[in-house]
This record gives structure tokens, sequence and C-alpha cells, in this order.
């Protein structure tokens, strides 16, 4: 079996572990089950603490016992998480079931990047990282180009036995990305018998690599400010603010198939666009302006243009900065660097999603002016230039 076929493979497994029914109506479920804003973001809290305890031991794991083994323990939580959210009706449940998910996520994080990287460096591809991790980040939106419609439609009444279906179909697909996993092929380097390696010698040697890497950290700070309201934030509160403009929650799927199919198109064309700093810049000023703009309007018109602008712009990012990242990583700790950067990641998480989910509670528009200032803020402090991306994609 050839390692190159991991790429494949992976991009497979996400597009199993993706077909994320519920996404359409997500925060709507756990409205319905009882859950204010600032319990829903506290959720989203509780996986980045269950992270940030977990992400470098699993990290560890994926240098020491080989990143496959370190994707599918994920998998086998992922499955897991989504079977218990069929019982989840208490706050306390909700968080139980989050830490466990939480835990599940280390053990993607970072291994799945260096599972690639290192295939690709493996047959000496390793610069064309970028446009591969596009495609493969491209995965996870194939299968909403379809689904969601399909989905909103299921769940346009709210009520919870059309939750229960969708939740069950996602836990039929996650075991589908399990089995996949089970294909991959580990890079030469990382094949058994394995090195013995220290597990408080590759935390070591990666927290050194980060001191010693300082565009490495500009690179990841930009990116994180920028990912935590451009994608988590926004994932909790567009369904809201949907609804606060007057769109039917039929139209929900519709209009999230279409921004999938969007960057579908143009991650798995990547390679076309010339990474630069303008790019960088405006794919975070825009998203930055549309938080602010729909903190003061709403309308069918001003949430289609918040919805696209974000969640298109700012998930077109994300392979390029992976690009750039690797490239500052050695390949003997990539796994444990990565997710020593999400341990770090994780104390910006716990502050920010505290605060936007009391400020939400408050009012929408309130956490849309956050979520600008903390964009604002990656954009002054850590505003990149060409010299930290050189590398071509």
């Amino acid at each position: 079996m050839d390692v190159f076929d991991n790429i494949k493979k992976y991009f497979w497994v996400k597009v199993f572990l993706h077909i994320g029914l519920m996404q359409p109506v997500l925060t709507l479920f756990y409205l319905s089950r009882g859950l204010d804003y600032l319990q829903i973001f506290s959720l989203i809290s509780i996986v980045v603490i269950s992270m940030l305890f977990f992400e470098v031991p699993t990290g560890i794991i994926g240098d020491k016992y080989g990143r496959k083994f370190s994707i599918i323990c994920g998998l086998v939580g992922c499955a897991i998480f989504n079977i218990l959210l069929i019982f989840a009706h208490s706050y306390l449940f909700f968080l139980i079931i989050y830490f466990i998910v939480g835990i599940s996520y280390t053990f993607l994080s970072g291994s799945d990047e260096a599972l690639i990287y290192d295939s690709l460096k493996q047959k000496k591809k390793q610069k064309q990282m970028g446009e591969y991790w596009a495609k493969i980040t491209s995965s996870k939106f194939l299968p909403l180009i379809f689904v969601t419609p399909i989905a909103a439609f299921i769940a346009k009444d709210l009520t919870d036995p059309q939750f229960i279906i969708l939740i069950i179909g996602h836990v039929i697909f996650n075991l589908l990305a399990l089995i996949t996993a089970f294909s991959i092929v580990e890079p030469k380097s990382y094949s058994a018998p394995h090195e013995i390696r220290s597990p408080k010698v590759l935390f070591i040697s990666a927290i050194k690599h980060i001191k010693k890497s300082p565009t490495l950290v500009r690179l990841f700070m930009n990116k994180t400010l920028i990912l935590i309201p451009g994608v988590h934030i926004f994932f909790i509160l567009w369904q809201p603010y949907f609804q606060k403009s007057g769109i039917p929650i039929a139209y929900f799927g519709i209009i999230m198939g279409f921004g999938s199919l969007i960057l579908f198109i143009l991650l798995n064309n990547i390679q076309i666009f010339k990474p630069s700093k303008k790019l960088l810049f405006y794919t975070a000023l825009l998203p930055m302006l549309a938080f602010t703009i729909s903190s003061i309007f709403t309308g069918v018109l001003a949430a289609l243009i918040f919805y696209f602008t974000i969640r298109v712009l700012v998930q077109f990012r994300d392979p390029i900065f992976s690009q750039f990242m690797n490239e500052h990583i050695e390949s003997h700790n990539r796994a444990t660097v990565l997710s020593s950067l999400s341990m770090i990641d994780s104390f910006f998480d716990v502050i920010i999603f505290t605060s936007v989910g009391y400020l939400t509670n408050l009012n929408l528009s309130y956490s849309f002016i956050f979520s600008a200032i903390v964009m604002a803020i990656a954009l002054i402090f850590f505003r990149i230039t060409d010299e930290h991306i050189k590398v071509k994609i």
C-alpha cells in the first residue's frame, strides 16, 4: 500500500466525519433542550479545557505510537459523543459529553496534519502541503452541499424526534469514517517498531521549538484570533441571527449548502491563488467588517452578506496557514508542536467564549462587536508580511 494514498483516504475520513446533519440547526437544538447562550458557549469552553489538559499528551501519542492510532482513537471518541448526544437533556450531561469529545478532538488535532505532511515528505512533495491540505479541508464541505438542505427540511419544526433522526444519521457516518481510517498507512519514519521517545523530551523540545520560532508564533496568533470568532463564534450565532433577520429555518440548509459549494470549489483550486500579505489581510479584514455591520443591521440581505463573507473567507485562509506553519516545524515532533500550539490556543478560547456567551445573553449585537474587536487585534498586532510567507503553495 502506498503512503501517498493517505491523502485520498483521509479525505474520505473527513467527508464521513463532517456529514454534519445537525449543523444547520445545532444552536436551535441546544436552545430547545433548555440551554442559554452562556451555557452553549461554556460547552465549547469545556471542549477547550479538556483539550488543554489532553492536547499535548495525545500529540505525544501521535508522535510515539503513530498518527493512525491517534486518529482512530479520536474517531471512536466522536462516535461515542454523538450516541450520547441523543440522551442529553440537562446542562450537566452536556458538560460531560463535551468533555469527552474535547479529548477526542485532541487525538485528531496535530496528528492529522502531521500524517499528511510526513506522507508528502516521504514522496518529496511536502512543498505542496498547502494544496493537498486545502483539498482535504474541502472534504468537510462536500457533504454539506447535499445533506444540509435535507437536514434543515427534516428539522424545520425543531421537534426532538426530528433532532434525534439527524443525530442517528451522524452516528452512522461516524462509523464509516472509523472504518476508512483503519486503511491508513503510517509513513515509514513512524512505522513499527517505533523509536522509543520520552514524552518529556518530546514536550520540552516542542516548547523550545516554539520559543525559537517567532514567525511560527506570529502566524499562529494571526490564524487563531481570526479563527475563533470567524469559525467558532460564527458557528453558534449565525442561526439565531438568521431567525432575527426573518429567514425561514427550511432555507438554512440551502444557504449552508451553497456556502459549502463555494468553499469546496475554492479550496480545490487554491493553487491558482498566490499567497500574499494582501490575501491574508483582506480575508481577515472583510469578515471583521461583516461582524461590525451585522451588529447594526438585520434583514435577509444583511444576513446573507454576513454568512458568506465570514464563512467563505475565514475557512479559505486555513490551509494557507497550515502550509506556512508546517514549514517551520521539524518532523520528529510535528504532532507535539502542533498540539502545544493548540494548547496555547485553549487559553484564548476559554476567555473569549465566556465573554461572548455573557454578551450574547444580553444582546446578539454585542457579541458581533466583540468578535470584530478580536479580529482587529490580529490585524493590528499580528499582521503578516511577505517575510513570513516566503514559501509558495
